[in-house]
């Protein structure tokens, strides 16, 4: 600008004009006065570099421009005649850097001018172009180590950023949040999960943000982290990963089948009758609570859960070919699509003959089993029989002992409903030597004879013994014998077998007696009444030493010296001597010989040894 000085000066309208890239002043006024003035430029930037890089960013930089006066100058940018993104000064908002990256561009070329600003000036830059050839990531594409796993099983995947043109964006690095989707929770309600990059144990289930390491735009499996998929419902799934507008435009597809571990039982009854079919649905599932439809065919179950009855009847399960096969050992069964139905002929139809509560279980080695087993109650059937029960199987001759008295059915299950009082009479056991018959005592206090109705108070079915009562049973007779009971019904089917012992040595006892004439009482044992003997006559007997009941014991220790005297009559052969081992009895016998005149009556022998009980045999003429 010129200056004119000492003179007044009307200014109407002076315009200064720069073309070419110079600044534009304005000037307008009217008036009058003195002034001087000089005129400059506010020169254009030039860009120097607009640089593209991997991802979508260009880095624009220019040189900087002289201010035409006080103050500094400031810049702005345009992209493609737009505002730019990233850290690039905008029309709005000028700043005094002199480069930027400008974010967020697509694949192709893209136009770029600087404008210097000053004051009311400014000057705009010559175009600058670059060209993006990988843009920012707008997909994720998905790949898994395999695309058939197993409910629960891993899949690694690689998860790679491709930018609008499916090229890798490599400058897509670090820690990004991912939120995955397209697989559904399984029937048991295991979610489906992807390990995140902090430890092997970090699984975040699906729909939560899940941290993954990327490298070079890619998220790849290491160290048991950082990627691993595991889906727990069967069937098809279709994995995409989102991270803000970054979407997964083909979604990983998993065919996801389950692998058979348990089994889970149905019965068509929960209380099927004794001895009666009962068909059971069998179906395979997974762990985690879908069927395993591809278990299928023959396979080998052990079933378990149901116990023999008391009869010995062991519980069954059909075989595919309808044959009955003992729990515990393999029974095949057809499986269609994870099925089995006996009802269908495939095998799982179960007898029981125990009564009472049984949870069926069936498994297939230690592969599939039965974490719980399915519950059927069994009642007891119609009365059938009794059974006897022994405290002992070898009571001591003379010494009391409990006999329980069962009601039962066919297989040996109690009959609870046989209650009250019951006459129930005993047999199968004989008299001891001195005739002592065997008793029970009722449910009273009195013992009552073998072969006589003895009232019995049954509880629940049984006859229990209390109190030396209802059921206190004592035998006579050493040796092996078989007592059975009947209430005139039902009886016995397998009677008690016992075997009496003999009871401790106390008593003496004549044994094998013969008398010339006259008869011998058929109780001739402890005392040994004879009448009709006549004058003269002779009586001959051993002495054997036996129990309380006349039991003969054996091996008494030592030999044992018996005399026998008499009152009226003479007597030979005494002593005699009764062996230490063996049977007790003298190896020898005595002889009484009746006077030979005159009348006797009831005339007493006596044989006594000591330590026992003596013995007697009276005569009379």
């Amino acid at each position: 600008m010129k200056r004119f000085a000492g003179h007044s000066v009307v200014l109407m309208a002076i315009v200064a004009v720069a073309i070419g890239g110079n600044a534009l002043a304005f000037f307008s006024a009217k008036g009058s006065g003195t002034a001087s003035a000089a005129v400059t430029n506010l020169k254009a930037p030039t860009i120097s570099t607009a640089t593209p890089a991997v991802g979508g960013t260009m880095t624009v930089t220019w040189g900087a421009t002289v201010a035409p006066g006080t103050g500094s100058v400031r810049y702005y940018v345009t992209r493609d005649g737009g505002d730019p993104a990233g850290n690039c000064p905008t029309e709005a908002a000028p700043t005094t850097v002199v480069t930027c990256k400008d974010a967020g561009l697509g694949v192709g070329e893209h136009s770029y001018t600087v404008t210097a600003v000053w004051e009311t000036w400014s000057a705009i830059s010559a175009v600058k172009k670059g060209t993006i050839t990988i843009g920012e990531a707008v997909n994720f594409t998905i790949a898994g180590n395999t695309t058939t796993p197993a409910t629960g099983g891993a899949v690694n995947l690689t998860i790679t950023a491709k930018d609008e043109n499916n090229k890798t964006v490599t400058s897509y690095t670090g820690s990004h949040s991912l939120v995955f989707a397209g697989a559904d929770s399984s029937p048991g309600g295991n979610a489906p999960t992807v390990v995140s990059n902090v430890n092997s144990s970090s699984a975040v289930a699906f729909g939560t943000a899940t941290p993954l390491t990327f490298s070079s735009g890619v998220s790849s499996v290491g160290s048991s982290k950082n990627g691993i998929l595991k889906i727990y419902d069967a069937g098809s799934a279709s994995v995409s990963a989102t991270e803000g507008s970054i979407t997964t435009a083909t979604p990983l597809a998993l065919a996801v089948s389950p692998v058979a571990g348990r089994f889970v039982l149905g019965a068509a009854s929960a209380t099927p009758a004794l001895g009666e079919g009962d068909d059971l649905t069998i179906t395979a599932f997974d762990a985690y609570g879908n069927i395993a439809t591809g278990y299928s065919g023959s396979k080998n179950l052990v079933f378990s859960g149901a116990s023999s009855s008391p009869g010995g009847n062991a519980p069954t399960a059909t075989n595919s070919s309808g044959t009955a096969v003992a729990f515990g050992s393999a029974t095949a069964v057809q499986f269609s699509s994870g099925v089995a139905e006996a009802s269908e002929g495939d095998g799982g139809e179960i007898v029981i003959y125990k009564s009472g509560a049984s949870t069926i279980k069936a498994a297939e080695g230690s592969t599939v089993t039965t974490p719980t087993g399915v519950t059927v109650t069994l009642a007891a059937g119609a009365l059938t029989k009794l059974a006897l029960s022994s405290s002992t199987a070898t009571p001591t001759a003379g010494t009391g002992f409990n006999v329980t008295t069962t009601a039962q059915d066919a297989y040996g299950n109690t009959v609870t409903a046989y209650t009250g009082s019951k006459n129930i009479t005993f047999s199968g056991a004989s008299a001891s030597p001195a005739g002592t018959l065997p008793t029970v005592v009722n449910s009273g206090t009195t013992a009552v004879n073998f072969g006589s109705p003895t009232a019995l108070t049954f509880a629940s079915g049984v006859a229990t013994p209390a109190s030396s009562k209802n059921g206190f049973m004592k035998l006579a007779l050493a040796g092996a014998t078989s007592v059975s009971a009947t209430d005139g019904t039902v009886s016995t089917t397998v009677p008690l077998a016992l075997t009496v012992a003999v009871g401790t040595a106390s008593k003496l006892a004549v044994s094998e007696l013969t008398a010339s004439a006259g008869t011998v009482s058929s109780t001739c044992y402890f005392t040994c009444p004879i009448t009709g003997l006549g004058n003269s006559g002779t009586v001959k007997a051993k002495i054997a030493i036996t129990d309380s009941m006349g039991n003969v014991v054996t091996s008494v220790g030592a030999a044992k010296t018996v005399t026998v005297t008499v009152s009226t009559g003479t007597i030979a052969g005494s002593p005699v001597t009764v062996p230490a081992s063996g049977a007790a009895v003298s190896g020898t016998q005595f002889t009484y010989t009746a006077p030979a005149t005159g009348n006797f009556t009831n005339q007493a022998m006596t044989a006594a040894a000591s330590g026992y009980s003596s013995a007697t045999v009276t005569v009379s003429k």
